[in-house]
């Protein structure tokens, strides 16, 4: 039997960037949350926030808690030290009654940069990041075409941003 929208639970939606820009499973991010609540508040405060992780999408990640309680879980994101044993922070970024509200503010290609080069007479997209990867796309008619190239090509290349 479905519950009335008065009569369900209201929750709050955290949206948080997990620094290093490694890739977590939400299984992990969830026991580094949940460890970080219990040591700050005590389980009978942890049993009332009722965290959990809804999604992860790279480094950012969606937290989920009760209402009313969303500035505790903030607090404790900030005390989480290390996920699965690597160092690591969990920096709370915005707070949303929603998860669509939450997935529009997540930067679509934070680390990277964006330009064109000309590789052998054919236009294609560049795209650099951070850490000196560069991915090419070819544009065609349909799709993005992946595009590979040696090192012996990364010396002819020559991009414009």
């Amino acid at each position: 039997m479905r519950l009335r929208p008065s009569m369900r639970e209201n929750f709050r939606y955290i949206l948080v960037h997990i620094v290093p820009d490694t890739t977590y499973e939400s299984r992990d991010i969830y026991r580094a949350v949940a460890e970080s609540v219990v040591s700050l508040y005590g389980d009978h405060i942890t049993a009332l926030l009722w965290p959990s992780v809804m999604q992860v999408y790279g480094s950012y990640g969606i937290i989920r808690c009760r209402r009313g309680l969303e500035k505790n879980l903030e607090t404790a994101l900030c005390a989480v030290t290390q996920i699965q044993g690597v160092p690591a922070g969990i920096h709370p970024l915005r707070t949303s009654g929603t998860i669509r509200t939450l997935v529009e503010k997540i930067p679509k290609n934070p680390d990277k940069r964006s330009g064109k080069a000309v590789i052998s007479g054919t236009q294609c997209g560049v795209w650099i990041s951070k850490r000196g990867r560069i991915d090419l796309k070819e544009k065609g008619i349909y799709h993005e075409i992946p595009r590979y190239i040696t090192e012996e090509d990364t010396e002819d290349l020559y991009y414009d941003e």
